[in-house]
């Protein structure tokens, strides 16, 4: 849960620069072949910034780039454990590490391969939160994407037929331990049973760009779109409930979460820094706060832990990072 300081929102007017003059120095003329989403800004529910960015302290950092244990090579994903534990997806190592919440590794499992219960640079992963307390594992096998259960422990259990979604770009695990995925190639939501069997189907084209990451609240889908510079809320049956953010406070966001009381923490990486932005469960911007004692290239995630602190991992840097609980400030 977040801490809560009353304090004065003072807020300061928009930016009055060119959106894409800003892509350009950040990005390369690349930006141009961009297809960029113009929010109407009757429909930002945050259409300005907080007069300050306050600084995020890290608690820890761990993992390097190499292939020995402990070692990573291009995380692209992770989620917690039953007791906390930081379980990563080390993609280009094409195995799962296990560490404890202080970076120590425990154990790793899995190893390159497209037959069952190898890997093929596993991206995305979630734990089912039912008695079984099962791993989702997301990896591209031998087409563009493969989902695989396992045990915590890393016994293989069974393979999802997944054909109909083309590249997973976020993984969750619904209140009902349903599997929630997004799909970037040609953006849909899907929820299906433990078992394969597709329970839902929803199509996002019309409202985003580019799917990067998802997280379920109170029956409701809160979808980053990552060149639409912010997130999509659409309610239970796929309607259009509300966006959240847009170029000037979520740039390229890659990692979302929900705390306990309904506060919106979105992460990305924009200028190579960890920067999250809090929204209100209305779409509010309360604050936002960066990380500028590490760097971050393309972080991949975003979690809440249960004391408070947020997790995200940097996928070009190889590393976990953890930053201390935050309050807001406004």
């Amino acid at each position: 849960m977040l801490k809560m300081d009353l304090l004065d929102m003072s807020k300061m007017d928009l930016l009055d620069m060119s959106k894409m003059d800003l892509l350009r120095e950040d990005y390369g003329r690349d930006v141009d072949n961009y297809n960029v989403m113009t929010w109407p800004s009757k429909e930002i529910l945050s259409p300005k910034e907080v007069s300050s960015i306050h600084v995020a302290n890290v608690v820890s950092k761990f993992g390097i780039r190499g292939s020995l244990p402990g070692h990573l090579n291009s995380p692209h994903g992770f989620c917690f454990g039953v007791s906390g534990e930081i379980v990563v997806a080390d993609t280009f190592n094409h195995r799962i590490q296990v560490f404890d919440k202080a970076g120590q590794l425990r154990f790793g499992f899995g190893g390159p391969g497209k037959g069952d219960g190898k890997f093929w640079f596993p991206r995305k992963i979630a734990m089912i939160r039912d008695f079984s307390k099962n791993l989702v594992i997301c990896d591209r096998g031998s087409l563009r994407s493969r989902m695989q259960i396992f045990s915590l422990l890393g016994q293989f259990v069974r393979k999802i037929e997944i054909q109909f979604i083309d590249i997973v770009a976020g993984l969750t695990i619904n209140e009902h331990n349903n599997i929630v995925v997004v799909d970037s190639v040609t953006p849909a939501i899907f929820v299906i049973t433990q078992y394969g069997d597709l329970i839902k189907y929803i199509e996002c084209k019309e409202y985003m760009i580019e799917p990067s990451d998802i997280a379920v609240y109170q029956n409701e889908y809160y979808v980053c779109d990552f060149k639409g510079f912010g997130v999509v809320v659409l309610g239970e049956d796929g309607q259009l409930i509300k966006r959240i953010g847009g170029f000037e406070n979520v740039r390229f966001p890659n990692g979302i979460d929900i705390s306990d009381d309904g506060c919106i923490l979105i992460g990305d990486s924009h200028g190579n820094e960890f920067h999250i932005a809090i929204f209100s469960k209305s779409g509010l911007l309360l604050c936002q706060y960066i990380c500028p004692h590490v760097k971050v290239s393309r972080c991949c995630g975003l979690k809440i832990t249960p004391e408070g602190y947020i997790i995200t991992v940097a996928k070009n840097n190889h590393h976990v990072l953890i930053l201390d609980t935050l309050t807001l400030k406004y």
